[in-house]
């Protein structure tokens, strides 16, 4: 019986990990500040009745930034193609609700998955 390679993880992710990483939490936080102004902007004009659509903008860029950081712990971790799907996902509820900044940035995220998903660590060593 030989020895059993053993997969090892690489000490660093790779560069695309950490833009899809950067580029989501700025995302998010841009999504935050939004949300934010939308809910300050609803309750202001609560008075009238035009200020239940920014609350409801609001929540949904609140909900856009909470996924982003759940797809930055995707990352983390290394399940790319699940962040992937999910960035899918929350760029398209990110420009029809969010905001054209935080689609563009979800979307440049998502099109980085692609180099990221090709990057294929040693995954054999001989002891």
């Amino acid at each position: 019986m030989g020895v059993q390679p053993q997969p090892t993880v690489p000490s660093r992710p790779p560069p695309e990990a950490d833009t899809i990483r950067n580029l989501t939490r700025i995302a998010g936080i841009l999504a935050l500040v939004f949300g934010i102004i939308f809910i300050i902007v609803g309750v202001i004009f609560l008075i009238v009745i035009v200020g239940i659509i920014p609350i409801i903008l609001g929540v949904i860029d609140i909900l856009i930034y909470t996924n982003c950081n759940e797809i930055i712990k995707l990352v983390d971790i290394g399940r790319y193609r699940d962040a992937k799907e999910k960035t899918l996902v929350w760029m398209i509820i990110g420009f029809i609700f969010g905001g054209i900044v935080v689609g563009i940035l979800l979307l440049v995220a998502y099109l980085k998955y692609d180099e990221l998903l090709r990057y294929t660590p040693v995954t054999s060593t001989y002891v």
